[in-house]
């Protein structure tokens, strides 16, 4: 028998659960509790839903509808599922109790017209709102009609779009329930949405509404222009006020439901609330935010001047509260640049990384002495994010006279005039290494050739005439060899060594000291990888490149050619990579239930559904095995941020296009590349011919001999951060349950000293929670940060020296322009939709076909380049990371283009040109 707490009035609910009441019903119980005036109603509880679903022994079979959605055209679809599951609510019906009771509540409210409206028990939350996933009924009139509402109400709970969300959300079908809110009616006269913080900015400060004429669906559900009012939190004065168009109204229609009226050509123009109207407004959301403690949406009514409260949730992902920012250089630093290994850091960095790694770390092979006029570290940051000083003395000056720009022409011209000298002495040696590489038939076409020339000839083939300052390094194999050979036989192995030792230390048994003794050795030991030899070994790969495409274009300005049309088919890590992950879709491929469970698993939950389902076993080996090889690689340097290894979801993103897309094989890929190649050797051949022939083919040998060492180098980026988080979680774990830590991850937001500081105080058996609150703080902040886009170069006219500007990885383009431009980098052109991605959290708004639109890319995002057409970046060059792999998957690429995720909207059509170097952005229209 049901009793009477299956249906309870709203002022009678506030201390039942979310369980029992769903989120829209238990909000709205608060309010009435609180004093608010919301309309009279009752609420149908889960408990109703359940009986129904028992009575009718549908849970089994709805629960093994929602989890097995079709998979058509590698779209996961509900259609089936849910068209099923609305034919087992037909046909069966209430249980009559539950029916009594509905009409029992209904006869008591005075048999009036409602709203009936869902309350599901995973909607209303803080991380999901569930907006518009489930059915409201307005203007419901007879017991026998709020009846029939309340079942459709639960049904509803299982519409394509609720299924399709909740799966995208890891929701468990299982887990949810239906209450469902019945109301009175309110004829609104004028309604909307009130938000107590800006949803769009994130400002505190202000409130927003929206407003317009008739019942409020047509706000909510964004079919009409309303008014919008934009109102000072502290004052209650309005700051901006727009006037919608209003052409169209959502009405009562007669004894049933809603229809839409069109406005009075003479009304649309009027504001739909007045002054006196928007002031309560306002300070009722306020009070209402004062409720649930938390910033709030707010749907609202006013009818006949009373206004109505219909529904209070907390805002969802509001943004973090804006900042301003000044790109002004912090003393003694002046000029400032967003490349080197910075380039890998496209977010603001968290505080312990900018003290272990980006100061300490990148500075201790200097051992304290700066390279810097003025002093002080190479790398540092400014609003969060990383920078690479150029206060070098060349171009600061270190007090010459004269303007920056002489000075740097001067210095340049005395070490160009020194590299002479050294690659005339050692040209001989490096055309032998040259000659050793050709084929017998070439060697010997270049040997009579050579014969032929003058006694200086060996230099002019390895030094081309040229005013570009990246011929003064990296230009014989002489140094580029040691360099090489320094980072085989030093500077990797003193890093694996570093973190095998680390390895051996189990983070659950080690003390606090231990703990962070370990984070901050393997924290600096990395740093000191790249500015030991690491960096430099970088630099042979990326000079020789950049030489390559300096000769080029100088020797042939009137034709796109670019040095990526002539370095694919290099093997990488990073191809290598590709080539296993491929080896495990074809094993998925070859189960016909995993290839399943692959296609229609989110990514960010497919390792979970691998472990849990029998078929993962097939292949969850492969995947381990991939891990640990691969999985350290991070989408940052910055270690705040997961390895591969603990959130594998861009791995499993491509994973899944390879799996769906039949047509797809590496082998496709290298053709691509390798036609391009084949192609513009041709071109070459019939352009260049004696002298500039084999000065071509020279920088060609020297750029490909080197050219492997980035991907290599690259490779061991963040090797030890997969030890040394887990470290880092386990000492805030520690922290927290001591009470001096809010978060385990807080160990990120604080420097050595505060950790040493709280590892005093466990010591001593006191807490310091000031030390969580400041970590608190400054993870905040960090957000805030994200929101700006960071300047290439600081200041501005920094760019104006020469010996910056050629180092610079960001193009400055003129807004107004349709046309952007970049650094050409890999070719071909191709239109077709954006996927902006900034980050591991959006991978899933990775489309197949589309060019992937980022900030940057570093080697854990480029599984993302095996579903991508092309690749727009803000920042990088021809000799970013992005370069290679785009060129090796066959794909066109653009990079450094400042703004491009500012500038291109997801899903906006784009047409790229990896030649000439330019992205043009498309009318929507």
């Amino acid at each position: 028998m049901a009793t009477l707490v299956d249906v309870t009035p709203l002022r009678a609910s506030p201390t039942l659960a979310l369980d029992a009441l769903g989120g829209k019903g238990r909000s709205l119980a608060l309010l009435a509790d609180a004093g608010r005036n919301v309309p009279p109603g009752f609420v149908v509880h889960t408990r109703a839903y359940r009986r129904f679903v028992a009575d009718g022994a549908l849970q089994e079979r709805i629960v093994a509808l929602a989890r097995r959605p079709e998979l058509k055209r590698r779209v996961v679809s509900f259609a089936r599922a849910a068209a099923s599951i609305q034919d087992l609510f037909a046909s069966n019906e209430l249980p009559e109790e539950v029916v009594e009771m509905v009409r029992g509540a209904y006869a008591a409210l005075g048999a009036l017209a409602v709203a009936v409206r869902s309350s599901a028990t995973a909607e209303d939350l803080p991380e999901l709102s569930f907006a518009g996933q489930q059915q409201t009924y307005l203007n419901v009139c007879g017991a026998d009609a709020v009846v029939a509402a309340v079942k459709r109400c639960w049904a509803s709970l299982w519409s394509e779009q609720a299924l399709g969300y909740r799966h995208r959300n890891g929701i468990d079908p299982n887990a949810v329930a239906m209450a469902v809110v019945v109301q009175a009616m309110v004829p609104s006269d004028v309604s909307g949405i009130a938000f107590t913080a800006n949803p769009t900015t994130g400002e505190r400060g202000e409130l927003v509404v929206n407003a317009s004429f008739g019942l409020g669906e047509a706000v909510v559900g964004g079919e009409v222009a309303a008014d919008a009012y934009v109102v000072a939190r502290s004052t209650l004065a309005v700051k901006e006020t727009t006037i919608g168009a209003k052409a169209r109204q959502v009405v009562l229609d007669g004894e049933q439901g809603t229809r839409f009226a069109e406005v009075a050509e003479r009304e649309r123009g009027r504001a739909a609330l007045s002054g006196a109207m928007l002031r309560q407004l306002a300070e009722t959301a306020l009070e209402i935010e004062q409720v649930f403690g938390t910033p709030q949406d707010v749907e609202w009514a006013f009818s006949e001047g009373e206004l109505f409260l219909l529904q209070s949730r907390a805002i969802t992902n509001l943004p973090p509260q804006p900042i301003a920012v000044e790109w002004t250089p912090r003393p003694p630093a002046k000029y400032l640049s967003r490349r080197q290994i910075v380039e890998n850091m496209p977010d603001p960095i968290c505080p312990l990384f900018e003290e272990i790694y980006l100061t300490e770390g990148l500075e201790s092979p200097r051992k304290g002495k700066s390279l810097m006029v003025g002093g002080g570290p190479l790398f540092v940051t400014l609003n969060g994010y990383a920078y690479q000083r150029f206060d070098w003395p060349q171009i600061v000056g270190e007090g010459a006279s004269g303007n920056a720009v002489e000075r740097d022409r001067q210095q340049a011209a005395a070490r160009r005039e020194a590299q002479q000298k050294k690659q005339r002495e050692l040209a001989p040696k490096d055309i032998a290494l040259f000659k050793e590489d050709l084929g017998a038939e070439e060697r010997a076409t270049f040997e009579r050739w050579i014969a032929a020339q003058p006694s200086d000839v060996a230099y002019a083939v390895t030094m081309p005439e040229s005013d570009n300052p990246t011929f003064t390094a990296f230009n014989n194999t002489t140094v580029n060899d040691r360099q090489v050979g320094e980072w085989f036989e030093v500077a990797r192995p003193r890093l694996v060594s570093i973190g095998e030792k680390w390895s051996r230390i189990v983070p659950q048994e080690a003390d606090d000291d231990e703990l962070l003794a370990g984070i901050r050795e393997l924290g600096i030991e990395e740093g000191h990888y790249w500015s030991s030899n690491a960096g430099h070994t970088f630099g042979v790969a990326k000079s020789t490149d950049d030489q390559f495409q300096c000769f080029l274009r100088e020797t042939l300005p009137d034709h796109n050619f670019i040095s990526g049309q002539f370095l694919s088919g290099i093997e990488s890590k990073t191809m290598q990579a590709n080539g296993a992950l491929f080896e495990i879709a074809e094993l998925v491929r070859g189960d016909k239930e995993l290839a399943y469970l692959v296609g229609t698993t989110p990514a960010r939950f497919l390792m979970r559904a691998l472990k849990e389902n029998d078929a993962g076993a097939t292949v969850l080996p492969a995947i381990s095995t991939y891990l640990e090889t691969y999985g350290h690689q991070g989408y940052s340097m910055d270690f705040v941020e997961p390895t591969q290894v603990e959130d594998p979801s861009a791995l499993f993103t491509t994973l899944k296009g390879m799996v769906q897309d039949e047509n797809y094989h590496p082998q496709r890929q290298a053709a691509r590349a390798t036609a391009v190649r084949t192609e513009k050797h041709a071109e070459i051949a019939q352009l260049l011919d004696g002298l500039q022939y084999w000065q071509f083919r020279f920088r060609l040998w020297l750029a490909r001999r080197y050219n492997h060492m980035r991907e290599e180098v690259a490779f061991y980026f963040g090797y030890t951060w997969r030890i040394l988080r887990p470290m880092a979680f386990e000492l805030g774990r520690r922290m927290v349950a001591r009470g001096t830590f809010r978060r385990p991850d807080d160990t990120f937001y604080l420097v050595s000293a505060e950790l040493r500081q709280a590892i005093a105080a466990a010591k001593a058996g006191t807490a310091l929670p000031e030390l969580g609150a400041a970590a608190a703080a400054r993870r905040e902040l960090r957000e805030a940060r994200k929101r700006h886009h960071p300047p290439g170069t600081v200041p501005a006219e920094a760019s104006q020296i020469p010996g910056i500007a050629f180092k610079e990885t960001q193009i400055k383009n003129d807004d107004a322009s349709a046309t952007m431009r970049g650094f050409p980098v890999s070719s071909g052109r191709v239109t077709a939709p954006a996927s902006v991605v900034f980050g591991p959290s959006e991978f899933d708004k990775m489309r197949p076909g589309t060019i992937l639109v980022s900030p940057l890319t570093t080697p854990a995002w480029t599984h993302l380049f095996a579903q991508a057409a092309g690749l727009v970046t803000d920042m990088g060059s021809i000799l970013a990371h992005g370069s290679i792999v785009a060129r090796e998957y066959g794909i066109p690429a653009v990079l450094g283009t400042g703004n491009g995720t500012v500038r291109i909207r997801h899903g906006q059509t784009i047409t790229i040109d990896g030649d000439a170097g330019t992205v043009v952005l498309h009318d929507e229209a």
